[in-house]
């Protein structure tokens, strides 16, 4: 075997340390690349101050998640967000909701966050006496719903709640549907059940656990103790439902806690009696009028909220009720043996017992308005316009 010659030799020994030195600048640079991968992947911003607040949807992949934190001023290097989430294992852990994430994290630590999930809650607050409608959209709004399917949640569980109660809701989402028919438009089963509350519930909650909770919250508070109370035959109510629909009236009637007791029992002194409620706010109600002024020929329309043309209470509720109205129907007024009750024109209202003393209450009523008016009323009201009292000032006739 012939030995290699010199040339050749150096040519391998050249090509070796070439290939050495080639080697060591690969490891140089990959090394370098590690550095200043781990560096940005490490790298905060000192001086930052504040949060910014970001949503990560149901079903977000993680390169919307990295887009999301760059375009709100997270994140200056995506890619370094995105391949630290992969090689980590976390790029599937990330949780929906929403999050106050603090300026100057580095990518690690946003990371961290979002796989531990450190949300803020979704907060919803449905304020007394706010039409359900109104409820419904602001709830479907906080989560990204449609209000019809949050509606129809909220719908499913008050006919649970009726069976639970002795109620009929057949019944009564039958005469709510002949009402959105004459009328144009929906008349909700869950009106009134929509318990005044702020509530608390973490992002990706289901349609139906938002419903039952909404539903539940007030439910439970008062409806043991009315079912206690209705036990005791006095009232003439029969069901929580009954009591949740007058309840709804009161509160419509006066933002005044210290009124509500006396209301309430002018109501029941006239389901005792017989007499229709002449409710003005249940004719609001049917008509879509809420807050404006009932008119005399607004009395007469054919509607099952007219508590003029019908005895009794109306199908069910016409607003949501908070507890201190739920209160005073189970505990009105003692000795109460008012049948009417006209604005005074301070906010309040004065009580009589007769026709002929609320007639008297209501002429003050007209007075006071009259002198507080500055200018004539608008030509296109005086010709409906008999000059009754407005909403609020009902019961007005025996």
């Amino acid at each position: 075997m012939t030995a290699p010659s010199r040339n050749t030799t150096r040519h391998l020994v050249k090509a070796l340390h070439r290939l050495t030195i080639a080697a060591a600048a690969v490891l140089v640079l990959a090394a370098g690349a590690v550095f200043w991968a781990w560096t940005q992947w490490n790298r905060v911003e000192p001086g930052a101050s504040g949060t910014v607040e970001i949503r990560v949807p149901p079903g977000s992949s993680l390169a919307t998640v990295a887009d999301t934190l760059q375009a709100r001023g997270l994140l200056d290097h995506r890619r370094t967000f995105v391949l630290g989430a992969q090689l980590t294992g976390s790029d599937r852990s990330i949780r929906a909701g929403r999050y106050a994430v603090p300026r100057g994290l580095s990518p690690r630590e946003l990371l961290i966050l979002l796989v531990d999930g450190r949300t803020l809650p979704v907060v919803v607050m449905v304020p007394e006496g706010l039409p359900t409608s109104d409820a419904v959209v602001a709830v479907a709004e906080a989560f990204g719903w449609a209000p019809a399917t949050f509606r129809a949640a909220c719908d499913a569980e008050v006919r649970a709640l009726l069976l639970e109660t002795a109620g009929d809701p057949a019944a009564y989402a039958e005469a709510l549907l002949q009402e959105s028919l004459a009328r144009g438009r929906e008349f909700p089963l869950c009106e009134g059940y929509l318990f005044p509350e702020t509530y608390h519930f973490a992002e990706g909650a289901s349609v139906r656990d938002v419903a039952r909770a909404i539903m539940r919250a007030g439910w439970d508070r008062w409806v043991p103790d009315a079912r206690a109370r209705l036990a005791l035959g006095d009232l003439p109510l029969r069901t929580p439902h009954e009591v949740l629909t007058l309840a709804s009236i009161v509160e419509a009637e006066t933002p005044r806690v210290s009124e509500m007791p006396r209301v309430a029992a002018v109501y029941l002194n006239r389901l005792r009696a017989g007499r229709p409620l002449q409710a003005d706010p249940t004719i609001a109600h049917a008509l879509g009028k809420k807050g404006q002024r009932i008119l005399y020929s607004d009395l007469r329309i054919p509607s099952v909220y007219n508590t003029y043309l019908n005895a009794g209470l109306p199908p069910g509720p016409i607003g949501n009720p908070g507890l201190a109205a739920i209160a005073a129907v189970l505990k009105p007024l003692p000795g109460c043996k008012d049948f009417f009750f006209v604005a005074d024109g301070y906010g309040g209202h004065v009580f009589s017992r007769t026709h002929a003393q609320h007639e008297a209450a209501v002429l003050v009523y007209r007075q006071r308005r009259a002198e507080a008016r500055r200018a004539p009323a608008p030509a296109s009201a005086a010709a409906d316009s008999t000059d009754a009292p407005p909403a609020a000032s009902s019961p007005q006739s025996p």
